[in-house]
């Protein structure tokens, strides 16, 4: 398997914003993997750290171009310099502890045609080894996820990241992928994958989240029942639970009646 996998490229897409605290694990991490990226591309929303003075010699930089920062854009402009078949793109607050994780998404991959795309979940005890999702048992947070994601370029040619889902672009594509292109995506174990986002418990973040996939990914998170828990929550549990739930609660009831928007925010 060596000497074929060898010959399969891939390039690294990240985006990056004041990043030189956490940066220098990602890049660490990437370059402990088995098999090394062809190119690395790095698309910059205006960072006024040491994050670009971090970066891999002879990467591509690209300066984020918008009036405001999108996620998906923010991918799709990446996009444009990627030249091969396989894109990782990866956070650059994220890590991936076993050294064989990429090698081992790219030959599940290479060897299914039906899988379009391979993320890496938090689990890391046992070997490697995979899970399919598919529009069977797809919740709207399960498709895919962009902080730590491979995917064939092929399908990203013919549909890229929407602009207008302003957060969770990764669940609102895959939707797409198992929908429109009847394929699946590979939830890898044992990888060891580490988040060492600073905002990771943002309550703005995990609402936006939340919102985007009830309104683009999972409408059934829309329907009175489900909203109807989401305020029982309120009451049962602690306070920032209840707090979380008390403004998911108001959204999702705005979102029956009006589509919803928000900012996307580098986090």
């Amino acid at each position: 398997m060596f000497i074929i996998m060898n010959k399969v490229k891939y390039s690294v897409l990240i985006r990056t914003f004041n990043s030189e605290r956490t940066i220098p694990e990602t890049l660490s991490s990437l370059r402990r993997q088995t098999i090394q990226p062809v190119q690395y591309i790095f698309v910059d929303s205006g960072s006024n750290d040491k994050t670009l003075l971090l970066i891999p010699e002879n990467s591509v930089v690209h300066h984020f171009v918008g009036n405001e920062f999108n996620y998906s854009e923010a991918l799709n402009q990446g996009l444009d310099y990627v030249s091969v078949d396989f894109v990782l793109i990866i956070s650059s607050h994220t890590s991936l502890l076993n050294h064989k994780a990429v090698e081992y998404a790219l030959e599940v991959l290479r060897s299914n045609e039906k899988i379009g795309a391979a993320y890496f979940a938090f689990d890391a005890t046992g070997g490697l080894r995979y899970r399919t999702i598919d529009k069977h048992n797809f919740n709207g947070f399960n498709g895919l996820m962009n902080t730590c994601s491979l995917i064939k370029v092929p399908l990203l040619r013919r549909r890229s990241f929407r602009p207008e889902v302003f957060a969770s672009e990764d669940q609102e594509w895959a939707r797409w992928l198992f929908y429109h292109e009847g394929r699946a995506t590979a939830c890898i174990s044992g990888a060891g994958m580490v988040v060492n986002n600073p905002r990771e418990k943002s309550l703005k973040k995990k609402v936006n989240d939340y919102v985007s996939i009830a309104y683009y990914s999972n409408r059934s998170l829309l329907s009175w029942n489900h909203i109807a828990r989401i305020a029982y929550n309120v009451v049962k549990l602690g306070l920032w639970d209840r707090l979380f739930n008390l403004v998911l609660f108001f959204r999702l009831v705005t979102c029956r009646f009006v589509k919803p928007r928000s900012k996307s925010r580098y986090f």
